[in-house]
């Protein structure tokens, strides 16, 4: 197959091609190919209304937004458009799930969530305490901060109704095994929430077939504009109670987004979709028109370049002698790295390497519980951050390690 070209993908992103600085904050947030931007500008400057009603820019864009549902859900590996929702972003979609679930539980019933994950998939479950709720924390064994479904299974208990995980870590680029830990859960007798933020600009989500009955992922991180995306499988969707106002549509998944949603948002993400299934074609000439064998063909091939890339920062700072966090070499993470200079803080070596023009993060990464208390840097400010994804290149990771050596 041909191989996968970085620089021709690298010529699709403006942001890129201004070189500013260099982009290792993608955990952040992903930069945008200008087809999106294109696509989103396009939206504004003719389908600047709401869905629903009979004139045709209406017609238009209501039939945008359920094409790209459906594409959404396909790209999920879910079972149908049905099983969809869109949202502002993925925090707030995690809120109003956790308020529904807490309709559906009494007191005494347990959930159990993870100190792996970014706070957006803890701290709204957490809050259902004050319902009665047991909340239980299934902690990551150290050194390397990996979950373990066997340390999960030692947490079930007759009344668990919920386990609520990560895809990846956020901070570490962990990936725990969500297929075994799914099965464990599902055999008690839970439901699974799984946060895919993180995993999805790297992996191609399988909800279904890893057995996940919700799930969450914002397509902002996937190189499309600021958007949240709800999954709801058969066993919970029909079950809860969503966040509906009175005069909303009663039926899933419009249920389950109150408001006007950002259409612009919603047909960029479609664009986002396209940007994928164009390096799936670039790089299997099989997978043009399969769009689910395009993504597969496309994320392939980008787990490849990133496990390149994430290898040459690990061995970079083994080099230059910084501490690192989390796995020792690129198996079962992303190429996401956390890292300390032996005496500086981090917010330090971030401004360093923000004035060398290379781009990272400086602190907990809202991932309070792994960095501050399973790691144990709350007297060092948390650590830093560099996370690559699929437009990151060579020289972009060289930056870094030059600009750390100076330090």
């Amino acid at each position: 197959m041909p191989a996968y070209q970085v620089d021709r993908v690298r010529r699709r992103f403006a942001a890129l091609r201004a070189g500013e600085v260099r982009y290792l904050d993608n955990a952040a947030g992903a930069q945008l190919p200008d087809r999106v931007i294109d696509a989103v500008g396009e939206a504004l400057a003719a389908l600047q209304v709401n869905v629903g009603a009979a004139y045709a820019p209406s017609r238009r864009v209501t039939a945008h937004k359920e094409a790209v549902r459906a594409r959404t859900a396909a790209f999920l590996g879910a079972e149908g458009p049905g099983n969809v929702a869109f949202g502002p972003n993925a925090t707030t979609l995690v809120t109003l799930l956790a308020r529904s679930v807490g309709d559906a539980l009494t007191a005494g019933d347990e959930i159990v969530v993870t100190s792996l994950d970014h706070h957006a998939n803890v701290d709204p479950w957490r809050a259902l305490a004050a319902r009665g709720v047991v909340v239980r924390t299934w902690r990551p064994r150290a050194p390397f901060g990996t979950l373990h479904a066997d340390d999960l299974r030692e947490l079930l208990g007759p009344r668990t109704r919920l386990v609520a995980f990560t895809a990846a870590s956020n901070a570490l680029g962990t990936r725990p095994p969500v297929a075994e830990s799914a099965a464990v859960a599902r055999d008690a007798g839970a439901w699974v929430m799984v946060d895919l933020v993180h995993a999805a600009p790297h992996e191609l989500p399988d909800v279904a077939g890893m057995g996940i009955d919700m799930a969450v992922f914002s397509p902002y991180k996937v190189f499309a504009p600021h958007l949240g995306v709800l999954y709801l499988g058969p066993k919970v969707r029909d079950r809860l109670t969503p966040p509906k106002l009175a005069f909303h549509a009663a039926d899933a998944p419009n249920a389950w987004e109150p408001g006007t949603q950002s259409q612009e948002a919603i047909i960029g993400w479609g664009a986002a979709l396209d940007h994928l299934v164009e390096i799936g074609s670039e790089v299997d000439e099989a997978a043009a028109g399969d769009e689910r064998a395009a993504w597969r063909a496309a994320y392939a091939a980008i787990a490849a370049h990133e496990d390149a890339l994430c290898g040459r920062i690990l061995r970079g700072l083994d080099a230059l002698g910084y501490e690192r966090y989390g796995l020792p070499g690129v198996e079962e993470r992303t190429a996401t790295v956390a890292f300390n200079h032996p005496e500086r803080p981090p917010g330090v070596v971030a401004a360093a390497l923000a004035d060398a023009g290379v781009a990272v993060a400086a602190g907990h990464f809202y991932a309070f519980d792994l960095v501050m208390r399973e790691l144990g840097l709350v007297e060092r400010g948390g650590a830093v951050r560099a996370s690559a994804v699929h437009y990151t290149d060579a020289a972009d990771v060289d930056a870094l390690l030059e600009a750390l050596a100076r330090l």
